[in-house]
């Protein structure tokens, strides 16, 4: 079983971790015997689009991973999930995303949310402080957190920072878009690029190309970032 409780914030690995234990087995010859099942709080794809939640869906059945929708796990047992509800899945091996909460360092402040993230503007300023900036997994913004996010987040704070420094005002403003690729080991990997702050529909593309594309991505990105 391989699942993610309510406020999770990262999908893909959950995705990621399904297709690949599902091409492992196959290679081994032991596909058959063994029942691979994710479970989520809400319903697959919430957080990436229809467009994508369909993809998804699609790819997953072709690998025959059962999903199972609307299961917010409460509590954990040794050979069980449990919701609120008292709903209950037995498993034999568990891979769970825990739920993701803000800094509590930042709570003294009183720019924090009820899951303690940090209350920005898209200029990465900390709300209701002046010269304070904060940037990742530690604010406020809706939707996964993800690398690339805090990059591009870091980028536009240091940039408002230095103008403050010069004595101007903030120049660099913060577009949330969520760009992945869910790779299932296969010919149907899954791009998205979505902007959050949008109700338009993300960009969806499919294909092997994307499996091959993540990877020269992330040797690019560990080269740049290093």
């Amino acid at each position: 079983m391989i699942g993610q409780c309510e406020g999770a914030s990262l999908p893909v690995p959950v995705y990621e971790t399904a297709f690949a234990l599902s091409k492992r087995l196959e290679e081994r010859g032991e596909r058959k015997r063994v029942r691979i099942t994710i479970v989520h709080p809400d319903g697959i794809g919430v957080n990436l689009g229809e467009r994508a939640g369909v993809a998804l869906n699609n790819a997953l059945a072709a690998n025959e991973i059962e999903v199972l929708h609307d299961f917010p796990i409460e509590r954990v047992t040794t050979n069980s999930v449990l919701t609120s509800d008292g709903d209950a899945i037995n498993f034999d091996l568990l891979m769970l995303m825990p739920p993701f909460r803000g800094s509590s360092a930042a709570t003294y402040m009183g720019t924090t949310d009820r899951e303690g993230y940090i209350a920005v503007d898209w200029t990465m300023k900390v709300i209701g402080h002046e010269g304070i900036y904060a940037v990742g997994d530690c604010v406020n913004f809706e939707g996964p957190k993800m690398g690339h996010m805090a990059i591009r987040q870091g980028e536009v704070a240091a940039a408002n920072v230095a103008a403050e420094l010069a004595g101007g005002e903030p120049v660099s403003h913060y577009a949330h878009e969520m760009r992945l690729v869910i790779d299932d080991s296969g010919d149907d990997s899954i791009y998205l690029h979505k902007d959050l702050w949008s109700d338009e529909p993300g960009s969806v593309r499919q294909g092997r190309f994307w499996n091959w594309g993540k990877r020269v991505q992330q040797r690019y990105w560990e080269h740049s970032h290093s």
